[in-house]
């Protein structure tokens, strides 16, 4: 009974539906349930919204209870909340306790810990690591999962005590040693591939079509457009990233989408399309499209709509190629990486 009080006064709601309150019960039958839910009832725990209406069985339990909090919280509480480490700034607990009682299991695991193993901090540790340490629960500090954790810890002023670093995605990436300048966002893997391959067949290469870059990341399609796990955050794991990042896809509306995509979650990234390649893939495709007999073999994918911001996107470009590329788009063309390939880099490499 001990148990299923506190985790019913722990409950972040003032009141409690029937369903949670089996949840937290476990009673292996309804007579079972009715029971314990009428012991509840007799030491001041719940009461019953009687406006809720009952469940129809017999003997009938309400829909929903109110939660009985002393308004006057005891000593032995207040004692606690004064008790706990002094790191953890308490000034809101012991104004509000009820803020306390929703999250004392973890506020109060983590005070234990500091109190005997605040030396641990000293090591670095990933989120999860960290997060696994104190309260056994790896995912206590996910950024999805465990957002209101943070939320709480930053609040009490001890999340930066817990020195942690992020673990982001991993991208497929090849670098140039660790000091990282430029980066080149490649969106599809065969040309990804295509100019590691030149990098490692030369590696006094230092330049592709007059761009110098220290790395390539294989963007893989609309991963390196996701928020979570950005290519940001991924740049920046052993320290601030300052560089500058360059995107090159398919020119297509997708492609575009894409590249606009991931320079609107990262606005602090120095971030521009690789017009050098892209201006390339234009000239060829036209010497392509003039020499075809069958002109349609070149029309591109259905159902694609050009993004709102698309114009920001030919900015980038000289005024007689955005013309010929929204031309291109406009009778349904599409240009993908690959008609630049190895053989046409390699010629072209470090020029």
């Amino acid at each position: 009974m001990k148990r299923i009080k506190r985790e019913i006064l722990n409950w972040a709601k003032e009141r409690i539906e029937l369903d949670a309150l089996r949840n937290i019960i476990k009673s292996e039958d309804y007579l079972s349930l009715v029971n314990t839910i009428e012991c509840l009832e007799n030491e001041d725990c719940i009461k019953p919204v009687k406006s809720s209406g009952k469940n129809g069985k017999n003997p009938g339990l309400y829909l929903k209870y109110h939660i009985i909090r002393e308004k006057d919280h005891d000593e032995d509480l207040i004692r606690e909340i004064k008790g706990l480490h002094f790191w953890i700034s308490s000034e809101r607990f012991l104004k509000h306790p009820e803020k306390y009682l929703s999250c004392r299991t973890f506020i109060y695991t983590l005070s234990e810990f500091l109190k005997i193993h605040s030396d641990k901090l000293e090591t670095a540790l990933s989120e999860n690591e960290r997060a696994y340490q104190i309260w056994k629960d790896e995912k206590a500090l996910d950024k999805k999962n465990g957002k209101d954790n943070i939320r709480l810890l930053k609040e009490c002023g001890v999340f930066e005590k817990l020195n942690t670093y992020p673990t982001p995605e991993p991208f497929f990436d090849y670098r140039r040693g660790t000091d990282i300048h430029n980066v080149l966002v490649i969106e599809n893997k065969d040309t990804w591939f295509t100019v590691r391959k030149l990098m490692l067949e030369d590696p006094c290469l230092n330049s592709l079509l007059g761009v110098e870059f220290d790395c390539i990341v294989y963007g893989e399609g609309n991963k390196v457009t996701q928020k979570i796990n950005s290519l940001e955050d991924y740049l920046s794991i052993d320290h601030p990233f300052c560089g500058k990042v360059y995107y090159w896809g398919d020119l297509d509306l997708k492609g575009i989408d894409m590249y606009l995509s991931f320079k609107g979650i990262s606005p602090r990234q120095n971030i521009c399309p690789f017009i050098a390649a892209y201006e390339l893939m234009i000239d060829r495709f036209d010497a392509l499209l003039k020499n075809a007999e069958n002109k349609e073999i070149f029309i591109g994918h259905d159902n694609q709509t050009a993004p709102k911001n698309i114009e920001e996107f030919y900015l980038a470009f000289d005024e007689m190629y955005a013309d010929r590329l929204a031309e291109l788009f406009s009778k349904g063309y599409y240009i993908p990486q690959e008609i630049l390939n190895y053989e046409v880099l390699k010629e072209l490499a470090g020029q």
